[in-house]
């Protein structure tokens, strides 16, 4: 299974690029014809226009040429405009027919000319000129959009490097710290059950982050047997009774039917109430009460863990399940952790067919609510 979160990150950067390549093909395709056959009439509207004022005597010529005879006045233009130009040649780069006038591009500037009679015709000398917006709109939007392919590619790998290293450092660590806990659970075993519970909880931190690089990756598939959810509970929280006795809390208050049967892996599942069990205790348990309610509902077996804590914003709950994020607020200061635990969990417990949700507690604190496919359950 691929590292869905870091292609929807991929994904996600990607997207501005794909609009404004997007964007820029359907400008060079659809919008440059139009800029380039508006700028064809306004050059042929300012010549047209100084072509009538020569005509109308508003402005004087640079040379009068007679069919012929070549240019009378202006005898420098004689060379451009020789007296064996027929009027053919003479619309050749603009228009003539019915209209009489039109234009000849030389260096240095447009030339309009108008005809005002059968044998004669007057030129200036103009700057008008047409912008060739095609030529360089074609040169620069390509360039501009490998220019952001490109730097999109290359964030692309970074942020692919970025997270390879990331996890591969994660896996190190777990794999490094697995060994030396599990010899020494074994080893404390139960004569010291406050030094057993804290190495029981540094295992299953491990857990997390093991669970977290898999998930990036190649994971078996979690089993699918019957097992009472409140045996899993039990596992779990035995880890932190005593914690939560020392807490102004107290012990977790359970309610409902702890006895449901649900069809699930019980590992995971365990796992998964450590993991909600010690986000409770961290965050919750030293405002007020933490209750753990058990409950059917249609062909799930729920879970809630509600609490009396400082809450959470609808911008935290948003982001509450994603990876690596922890809350900035001030009771989290200090209290650690990878923001790995629910990241995994809501993962895990999906893969088991249920899902983990956040809601409000009315006015104050949270609800977390597991759901896990009861024993029996048929999908319609």
């Amino acid at each position: 299974m691929k590292d869905a979160h870091l292609i929807r990150n991929c994904v996600l950067l990607s997207l501005p690029t794909a609009a404004l390549m997007f964007l820029g093909a359907y400008f060079l395709a659809f919008v440059v014809p139009v800029i380039q056959k508006n700028e064809r009439e306004a050059v042929k509207s300012a010549s047209r226009d100084v072509a009538e004022q020569l005509k109308e005597g508003a402005v004087a010529p640079d040379f009068r040429w007679k069919y012929e005879a070549g240019v009378e006045e202006g005898g420098e233009w004689a060379a451009i405009f020789p007296a064996s130009m027929t009027w053919k040649a003479w619309g050749a780069k603009g228009q003539m027919g019915r209209y009489g006038w039109g234009w000849r591009d030389i260096e240095g500037g447009r030339v309009v000319w108008v005809r005002t009679d059968g044998v004669t015709a007057l030129g200036k000398l103009t700057d008008i000129g047409e912008t060739d917006y095609a030529l360089w709109l074609w040169t620069a939007c390509p360039l501009l959009m490998a220019a952001l392919l490109a730097a999109t590619v290359f964030a692309v790998r970074r942020m692919h490097a970025y997270a390879k290293v990331r996890d591969d450092f994660l896996a190190a660590a777990a794999h490094d710290l697995a060994t030396p806990l599990s010899v020494m659970r074994y080893m404390i075993c139960h004569d010291h059950d406050e030094a057993f519970s804290l190495c029981d909880k540094m295992v299953r931190l491990v857990g997390n982050i093991t669970d977290f690089v898999s998930l990036g990756g190649r994971v078996r598939e979690p089993s699918a047997e019957p097992f009472c959810i409140g045996d899993a509970f039990d596992e779990a929280y035995c880890v932190f009774e005593k914690d939560y006795a020392d807490e102004p809390s107290g012990p977790v208050k359970i309610l409902g039917d702890r006895d449901l049967t649900v069809l699930a892996d019980m590992g995971l599942a365990t796992q998964i109430l450590w993991n909600l069990l010690g986000n409770e205790l961290k965050y919750a348990a030293p405002f007020g009460e933490v209750s753990v309610e058990f409950r059917a509902e249609k062909g799930f077996v729920c879970i809630e863990f509600a609490d009396e804590g400082e809450g959470m914003s609808e911008e935290e709950m948003a982001h509450a399940f994603d990876r690596y994020w922890r809350s900035k607020s001030e009771s989290t200061v200090g209290k650690g952790g990878f923001g790995l635990g629910l990241c995994t969990s809501r993962e895990n417990a999906r893969r088991m067919g249920g899902d983990i949700t956040v809601g409000r507690n009315g006015d104050r604190g949270c609800v977390f609510t597991l759901r896990l496919p009861a024993e029996g359950r048929t999908d319609t």
